[in-house]
Formats: C-alpha cells, structure tokens, sequence
C-alpha cells in the first residue's frame, strides 16, 4: 500500500515559498510511505552446532523491480560472520562490483588497472583496521571459496578499497603505480600495453581512472538529526542521503544487513551486496550512523575505514559519551562530515573530520552560526536540529578544504533542511516519523541543484539519490528505519527519494 504523505506536509513545504524570500520556489514535495508486502526467507547457512548462522530474506515491496535483501547473521565472532556474509551474498556480491564497473569504467584494461590499484591500497587499509575485521574479511574469503565463488572474495575487498580511498592526489597516485617498480601480475603488464598502444600515456590512463564515477565520489550526500521540543515526545530522529552515481545496476542487490554479533550490540546496515561497510545504519541501543561527502587536502590511509568505523560505532557505544570516547580513540582517513545520534540521551552529533583532526559539532553552535565569507553569512544553526550537507563551519577544518565557500547545491540543501525546520516550529508542528521521512526526502538529488529542483519529482529521472534513510531509534531496541532506493533504468529511473520509503520495524530482526 502506497501512502501520500498528509496534507500538512505539503503545506509546510508550500509555505516555504512565503518564508523564505531570497530563494523563492514554485512547487511542493511530498514523499511516499509503504509496508513490506512479503518478506521470504531464501537462503539459509548455519554451523554443525547452530552457533553461528545466517539467513537471507527477500523483501518485498510496491514499485520496487527487485527485493531489498535482508541478512540476519548471528554468530560468535566476526570470522564466522564473515563466512555467513561470503557463502549467502557471494553471487550478489559479483553482480554488484562487476555492473559498477562496467557502467562506470567501461573499458575492459581500465578496469584492471583500477582494480590492481584499489589491490595495492587494501593493503595499507587493512593494516589499520582492528583484528576482529581482519578476521572478518578472511572469513568472507573463506565463505565465498565454499560458495564456489571466490572471486566474490576479492570484489568485496575491492568495494572496500573505492569506498574508503576516494580522497587525495588519486591521479598522482594512479601514477605512481604505473611507473613504479611495485610488482606487477601479467594480466595488470598486457593491460598497461594494450593501453599504451591505444595511444594512452600513463597520464592519460591514471587521470581517466581518477576522474570516473567509481573513485570521485564527489561533494554530495546530506544528514540530520532532530529532538526535543521539536518532536512527538521529545524522540530523536536522523536522516541519511546517498546522492551518487544512479543508475549502474547496483540497486538489483540492495542490502540491509543485520548483525548479532558475541559480545557486541546488535546493529543494521544499509547498504548494497558487497560492501560490508555501513553508508548508514542502526543499532539496537538506538545509535545511528551518517555520513555526508566533503573533501580536504589532509588525508591519509593510516586510519579506520569510515565504512567499517560506522559499524565500530554501533556495535560498542550506547550513549553519546561512548561514541565520543570511541571516535577520540581511533583514526580519520580523510575529509568527510559524518553524524551519530543516540536515542538513550536524545541528541544528534556532527563531526567534520581530516587526517589527525575532528571538529566536534552539537546544536545550535557558535561556529557555524558565525561562519561569514566574503560578506555574505553561510551559518544558520538552530537548537534541537543539527544537519550537514557537503561543506564545514570549524575554522581549522576550513584552513584545509579546496573550497571555504559551500558550492550553491550544498548551500541550496543546507537552506531547505534549515528552512523545514522553522517552518514545522513556527506551525506548532512537533515532528514525527511522517515529517522525519520528509526532511530526509526533500534534500535527496532529483536532477537539478536549484531549490525548486528538491521540491519536485516531475523531472527526477536524472537523480543521483540512489539511498534515502529515515531512523526512529530506540534505546531498547524497537527502533523504525524507513528505507528508500533508487529503481527502474533509463527514462523510467526514479530516485530513491522520489520512491517508496519501506517501513522496516526492526524488533522483529534485533530480537526484542
């Protein structure tokens, strides 16, 4: 069942046009909620003594093409929840990292250079990841050569690799593998020369490499969280966009997984097969993870995995004390603003983050409201209310950005969630799940940067926003995620935010 979001959302989004004089728009947004029609059990994985095991669900919903695949896994460690992840999603896994590429970096020998080249940088994030998710990663290994499909195997570390080394000189670093003297296999040395005869220089090969879709993630994505006064009871919500490249076939395998892991609290991730990170998520403690693009010039790979440090997040800390503690504790990699909410302690955080530094960020900060360049005020931070698109307000994270001024798409974004957000205060409006799904959904990519581009789906077809998340966490494990991606291909593509938001009550998958 499909259902129109009421009437007062609409009007609030409407009365924007009133409010907000310098950037006026002609058109409204309502987005869509719906259930799960069915939800199938499709494959199963367990141990000889049933300690560990898996099991895999198909969900179904209206106008989706394909199921959301679901992955309940519990198990005694992180190696064997890696097997169950590598022998159940191995399949799903090859037909991911294979359609990116394909649609990305079409050409066959760019394809492996790519690939030996996020090889060469597994390595050094490997080398920096805690042992448990070593050992996970050798347990997918293991997992997917039972399967039958090992090369599953090697794509998993690979989809690793693009998520988390989009950062720095890539070109230069492409380059570098080129030209070196590391060693090469002799798939990697015939296509190098099959390129060279095309006439590419190595140049030309690392800077079409580095300029593609798979590795320039670009400044896009958006976050937020909400609490307080502003909400039914005080509740927290947060919400997560993932504007990137739409349309390579990824979405036939999304993937929501969930863990139950010895000795850690049990979580969700949102995500597709094969990237065993989380682009989002929650925990039954009701900790929420973000993440939203920036870029800087401070980076490195001697840090955690931001996709994997998400899942850290959730799996230890219970309260906004203990993702501090955690966060203080271990690496950034590179530019990135990333956000965790806490339901124990309703609030919501935001960390704009480089190699070696964080700038920590709760409501209504000073730095952000101060933030002023070239004469014009970029900076309108509110109590109970926290957001960040793709630029940063601390002064030290600033000094090292390519750009201290938010592109207009950043701000444009930035303006809405801020514009939304007064506008359901001034209504008398306390927000609930039908107002949370609509924040996160107005600010989702629907083809255009200009702010009446966000408030209309008419012409979305060329939409990036390929995963849209809504979270109503609970400490006690009954939390709601509302999930959206995108689907359909072509001129009948729809962005994620202009689909179905699926209301996933997690208690029946955390066990409460």
């Amino acid at each position: 069942m499909k259902l129109q979001f009421s009437l007062d959302v609409a009007a609030a989004l409407g009365a924007i046009v009133l409010l907000s004089p310098l950037l006026l728009v002609s058109a409204s947004f309502a987005p869509h909620l719906t259930e799960i029609q069915q939800l199938d059990p499709i494959a199963k994985w367990n141990t000889p003594n049933d300690a560990d095991h898996a099991t895999l669900y198909a969900a179904h919903a209206p106008d989706y093409d394909d199921p959301i695949y679901v992955l309940n896994i519990t198990s005694s460690d992180h190696r064997a929840a890696g097997y169950g992840y590598g022998y159940l999603l191995a399949n799903q896994s090859i037909e991911n990292f294979e359609a990116l590429l394909n649609s990305l970096l079409p050409q066959k020998d760019l394809q492996v250079v790519l690939e030996a080249f996020c090889a060469w940088q597994f390595q050094y994030i490997q080398e920096n990841l805690p042992r448990k998710f070593v050992d996970e990663i050798e347990g997918i290994t293991q997992g997917t050569m039972v399967a039958g499909l090992p090369i599953a195997g090697k794509y998993i570390k690979l989809a690793l690799a693009v998520a988390s080394i989009a950062v720095g000189d890539l070109e230069r670093d492409i380059l570098y593998l080129l030209k070196s003297e590391i060693e090469k296999d002799q798939q990697l040395i015939d296509s190098i020369n099959q390129l060279h005869d095309q006439g590419m220089s190595d140049e030309d090969i690392a800077h079409a490499i580095s300029s593609s879709n798979v590795l320039n993630l670009g400044r896009t994505c958006s976050m937020f969280g909400v609490w307080g006064p502003r909400t039914y009871g005080g509740q927290l919500f947060s919400g997560r966009n993932l504007d990137w490249a739409a349309d390579t076939g990824i979405a036939r395998n999304k993937l929501i997984t969930v863990y139950h892991i010895r000795n850690t609290i049990p979580y969700a991730t949102v995500s597709f097969s094969g990237l065993i990170g989380a682009l989002t998520g929650m925990s039954a403690a009701g900790v929420t993870v973000h993440e939203a693009g920036d870029d800087t010039r401070n980076v490195t790979l001697e840090g955690f995995a931001w996709p994997l440090r998400l899942r850290a997040v959730m799996e230890t800390a219970r309260s906004m004390s203990d993702v501090l503690e955690f966060w203080k504790a271990t690496n950034n990699t590179m530019g990135i603003n990333h956000g965790v909410g806490t339901a124990a302690d309703p609030r919501f955080l935001a960390m704009e983050t480089e190699a070696k530094y964080t700038a920590y960020f709760f409501d209504n900060d000073p730095r952000e409201r101060d933030l002023v360049i070239d004469g014009v005020k970029y900076g309108f931070p509110l109590p109970h209310a926290l957001w960040r698109t793709n630029h940063g307000y601390d002064p030290q994270f600033l000094k090292d950005v390519f750009s201290k001024k938010p592109s207009t798409d950043s701000f444009n974004r930035y303006m809405l969630l801020h514009d939304t957000f007064t506008w359901y205060e001034d209504a008398s409006v306390e927000i609930s799940d039908i107002h949370a799904v609509n924040l996160t959904a107005i600010v989702g990519d629907k083809g255009g940067s200009t702010r009446e581009s966000f408030l209309s789906c008419k012409d979305a077809s060329s939409g990036i926003n390929i995963l849209s998340t809504t979270f109503k966490p609970s400490a006690a494990g009954a939390g709601t995620m509302y999930v959206a991606y995108e689907n359909g291909h072509a001129d009948t593509h729809v962005p994620a935010c202009c689909n179905n938001y699926i209301k996933f009550e997690m208690d029946q998958f955390f066990g409460v």
